[in-house]
């Protein structure tokens, strides 16, 4: 066995190289991506939400008069944009705290995948507000 080793002690710079260098990036390989599809699932809530695609279960508002659907859906509207805003802030606040810290197999930062969570928070406001707009127009709510 020593033999075999001393054969190829010449190729030991060239294994440090590798081990160095290349060896980080199979690690990173694996948290990156990971981080990466927050940002997919996040920004494909947005336009699910923009496209009136989510699953809603609305027998019940559908069963209600005119005016108390439009009453019923303003609350549910005004909820999920007080959450929204909670997002919003509390996702600012926790970049400001932690987001120049590194990610542990990268020299990236954590802020740059936080992002996402105050970006989706303003989409997803600007959607939930162009759905209450249209869903209290006049002709947004059917009889």
């Amino acid at each position: 066995m020593r033999n075999l080793s001393r054969q190829f002690e010449d190729f030991k710079p060239v294994y440090l190289f590798f081990r160095e260098h290349v060896g980080a990036l199979s690690i990173t390989a694996d948290e990156v991506p990971g981080l990466l599809l927050v940002w997919i699932a996040f920004l494909g809530a947005y336009l699910v939400m923009r496209r009136e695609g989510h699953i809603s279960f609305d027998m019940l508002v559908e069963a209600l008069p005119v005016k108390l659907k439009k009453t019923v859906m303003f609350f549910n509207a005004v909820l999920m944009a007080g959450f929204l805003l909670l997002l919003l802030f509390q996702s600012i606040r926790m970049i400001k705290v932690s987001g120049r810290t590194e990610i542990e197999t990268a020299e990236i930062a954590q802020g740059w995948f936080m992002l996402v969570l105050p970006l989706v928070a303003v989409l997803l406001l600007l959607a939930l507000t162009h759905r209450t707009y249209k869903s209290m127009s006049p002709s947004g709510v059917e009889k």
